[in-house]
């Protein structure tokens, strides 16, 4: 949950700053609002999906770098003797950052989402409160009290004195409903809960409903509708409250921005060709993002990054990458978590190591054989006390269900870091 909101949320960045730079003012009302709400999915969708880099690469005639799976690491932990003083281990700290941040990250989206589901309860008691009269296929509803013309869905509200007076007004928001603008703010709307953090999804938020009012406005002036008369009305209707905020209002309040664009000439079609230059920019952040999953922890802790582990010898089968293997290999019928529970109960704390007081961190390398048995185990990067102990175990592990590509048996590389640690006085 938390890399695809950290993933998305890069994504929505870079798209919503590239709109807000190039095509906030273009005349293509329409097609920037599809193309908001689409690239908003795109967005959020794109880090859910797995890219297979190598094929492409294979088809292209390229080698793409083998990785490795990097499992999260094993901590060895020597327990103190009864009586002695205990102490946390430094991987578990008394404080839970993640469950602090996670209760920040819950408490903002409920507050965000309560604020939207209040602006529709109030909508939907005024609209049970006022029945409304058919008009073409939607419903008008006059309230007795004045109030600011809005729609939602296929529900028009207006006062009584502006369905008598301006029929431009009903025309106007009769033009919400059919372009079923509401269904926009409410999938908008949600996107501001999952994102409240991100300033840029509330702006993008305030540009939709601009984009709205754009789209209807030269929908109502194709209909006849005098545009100099249709402006005055507009600025006589400009002040107004905002209680009903997910619907659209007919009193918007960036008003100078509606007459600018009714008066603006249309921008050239072939600006529209600016959105694919989002294309390389999202393949930019998607691979620089996948490149920081395949690092269970950086360089400059003293384990290699995973893309600096691979070595293949001449001898042995080429090692598949692992996101490529079809099926993946299982530890006794189970995942890389059994296997790391299977191990630290095989680790014993070597003697010696606990006498000189020599703790760290061993990384062992082992491949998994077409036919379950487990090879190439090596140590990466260790302690010459500790080695032989971490290589002890990964060596008594019974033979694994090997992984598949293409339905064959094939090679799969992991590496497992061990972190031996001793309790301090």
């Amino acid at each position: 949950m938390t890399v695809w909101i950290l993933k998305s949320t890069l994504l929505l960045t870079a798209f919503y700053a590239f709109f807000m730079l190039f095509m906030r003012k273009t005349t293509f009302f329409r097609f920037n609002r599809i193309v908001l709400l689409a690239g908003t999915a795109a967005c959020m969708l794109l880090p859910l999906i797995k890219f297979n880099i190598g094929n492409v690469a294979a088809m292209l005639g390229l080698h793409a770098p083998d990785v490795v799976l990097q499992l999260p690491q094993i901590v060895l932990a020597e327990v103190p003797a009864a009586g002695s003083p205990s102490r946390e281990v430094e991987t578990g700290g008394s404080f839970n950052w993640g469950l602090l941040l996670t209760a920040i990250y819950v408490t903002g989206f409920a507050a965000a989402l309560t604020f939207s589901a209040s602006s529709l309860l109030r909508i939907l008691r005024l609209i049970r409160k006022n029945p409304g009269t058919a008009y073409r296929e939607c419903k008008v509803h006059t309230p007795a009290s004045a109030t600011h013309s809005f729609s939602f869905m296929n529900h028009i509200v207006m006062s009584r004195s502006d369905y008598g007076n301006h029929p431009e007004i009903l025309l106007h928001e009769y033009m919400h409903t059919r372009l079923r603008h509401s269904m926009d703010v409410l999938f908008m709307s949600l996107v501001c809960a999952l994102y409240w953090f991100n300033p840029l999804v509330w702006i993008m938020l305030s540009e939709l409903r601009m984009l709205h009012e754009y789209e209807t406005d030269e929908a109502v002036l194709k209909h006849g509708i005098d545009a100099t008369q249709y402006q005055l009305l507009l600025v006589r209707k400009a002040v107004g409250d905002r209680r009903f905020l997910i619907a659209n209002s007919f009193n918007h309040c960036k008003l100078k921005n509606r007459i600018t664009m009714m008066q603006k000439l249309k921008t050239s079609k072939w600006a529209r060709l600016a959105y694919i230059a989002c294309l390389p920019l999202f393949a930019l952040i998607l691979s620089s993002s996948s490149a920081v999953d395949l690092q269970s922890t950086p360089s400059d802790t003293g384990v290699p990054a995973a893309n600096e582990l691979i070595t293949t010898p001449a001898d042995q089968q080429e090692v598949i990458r692992y996101v490529d293997v079809d099926i993946k290999p299982k530890f006794n019928g189970g995942n890389l978590k059994d296997f790391t529970e299977w191990c630290l109960g095989q680790l014993k704390y070597p003697e010696e190591a606990k006498k000189a007081e020599i703790s760290g961190r061993v990384t062992v390398q082992f491949t998994v054989e077409p036919d379950g048995s487990l090879s190439d185990i090596h140590v990466l990067r260790g302690i010459d006390e500790l080695n032989d102990e971490a290589l002890r175990v990964i060596s008594l592990s019974p033979a694994w269900t090997p992984g598949y590509k293409n339905g064959k048996s094939v090679p799969v590389t992991i590496n497992l870091p061990i972190y031996f640690q001793l309790p301090e006085e």
